[in-house]
């Protein structure tokens, strides 16, 4: 449980990792009209419109506490590949031989662990069973869909019920409440540009299931497009308040391109892996044969 449960939290810091561009030190006072929900809505989906794809690599440095005191430090790499709105993946090697592989698709999602070569092991999930119990029995504090919204791409809806726009003064920055899953999603975004500085993931009653802060911007290219380019974060700070682990994440040759289907295939990646044993979580819980 242990091995498992730092791998769902190397995923969902990953994929939280696609947060905003951080604008950097300097802040601005607070504007002397705060914008409405619906105009923040269409100037941060203006934003993120063309990060509808990405594609990267990544270096992971995992802090996380040990049974008998004291932090354990892991390092990794990995790729990592997205389409919004519900298709993500990633890989998380060392010296070459990949040895956790997380994805997702419009209809589960799933934990590849390939660290045992005489033993590998994969975990299939289905969207809709999922429960606030069962992934924290995984080690995964928000619903793999949620992962998303933690990239700080995901479009904000134009008008949505409970959706509040209010001035951060200790940070100078557009704070932005929208209803979640499980909750609420809080953004802070930069007043000027939009782009998101920080992401939590809130449960119902407030408590902070996961939070990101991004640093050092980059561009994006999109192939096909000579526009200049959207941006996102480079670096990632990501605090998983339940399981007391810190990821830091540094992305890079990320562009938005055409993403081989494979990569999403849950059938195909069982074969090509040569996965010993697949468990389905949720109501089906068990062995596939």
């Amino acid at each position: 449980m242990i091995a498992r449960t730092l791998g769902w939290v190397v995923v969902l810091a990953a994929l939280s990792a696609l947060g905003g561009c951080g604008a950097g030190p300097q802040r601005i006072e607070e504007p002397q009209r705060l914008p409405s929900y619906p105009e923040v809505a269409q100037r941060f989906n203006a934003r993120v419109e063309r990060l509808n794809r990405v594609w990267s690599r990544v270096n992971l440095t995992l802090r996380a506490p040990k049974e008998r005191g004291g932090a354990g430090v892991d390092r990794a790499e990995g790729h990592l590949q997205v389409e919004l709105p519900d298709r993500t993946a990633l890989s998380v090697t060392k010296l070459g031989e990949t040895y956790f592989y997380f994805g997702s698709d419009q209809e589960g999602y799933w934990w590849l662990d390939m660290s045992d070569p005489d033993a590998k092991v994969a975990l299939y999930g289905r969207h809709e069973e999922a429960t606030p119990e069962l992934v924290a029995e995984l080690g995964l504090p928000v619903h793999p869909r949620e992962l998303l919204d933690l990239f700080g791409i995901t479009p904000l809806p134009a008008e949505p019920a409970g959706g509040r726009v209010n001035w951060d003064g200790q940070r100078g920055l557009l704070r932005v409440e929208t209803a979640g899953m499980w909750g609420q999603r809080v953004m802070w975004l930069d007043p000027v540009l939009f782009a998101p500085e920080r992401v939590e993931l809130r449960g119902r009653r407030g408590q902070v299931r996961a939070e990101c802060e991004m640093a050092r911007s980059i561009s994006v290219p999109v192939r096909g497009d000579a526009r200049v380019p959207p941006k996102i974060a480079s670096q990632y700070r990501v605090n998983l308040p339940a399981s007391g682990a810190l990821l830091t994440l540094e992305l890079y040759g990320a562009t938005n391109k055409e993403i081989s289907p494979r990569a999403f295939d849950f059938e195909g990646l069982v074969e090509s892996y040569g996965i010993d044993e697949v468990i389905l979580l949720g109501p089906d819980a068990g062995v596939r044969e």
